[in-house]
């Protein structure tokens, strides 16, 4: 087996293995954005989300999903000192997150 072949193999695994973990920091995202469409997030929350976002920034480039690097980026741009403009947005930044990874999920 190729080097390349091995690696890709133990990326798929590590993908599968955090599957939960990734479907749960998307749900928290889905409910920070929900809070936000009002154009208003509680502290706690927001910093929370904010975290993930960095997280999946960090993350998602590794396992091929540039696309959800970006979007992620995206999002936690919005969180890190949101205007009522900016979270309106954020519903939709999650739900093109969701998309771009929808293949692995």
């Amino acid at each position: 087996m190729k080097k390349a072949d091995q690696i890709d193999n133990v990326l798929a695994s590590l993908w599968k293995k955090n599957l939960p973990t990734l479907r749960e920091r998307l749900d928290l995202l889905d409910r920070t954005a929900s809070l936000a469409a009002s154009g208003t997030l509680p502290e706690e929350p927001r910093l929370e989300a904010y975290s993930i976002a960095h997280k999946l920034t960090g993350s998602l480039g590794m396992f091929g999903y540039q696309q959800g690097t970006d979007i992620a980026r995206k999002i936690e741009h919005i969180l890190k000192s949101p205007t009522p403009a900016e979270l309106t947005t954020l519903a939709a930044a999650r739900k093109d997150l969701r998309t771009s990874l929808s293949a692995g999920l």
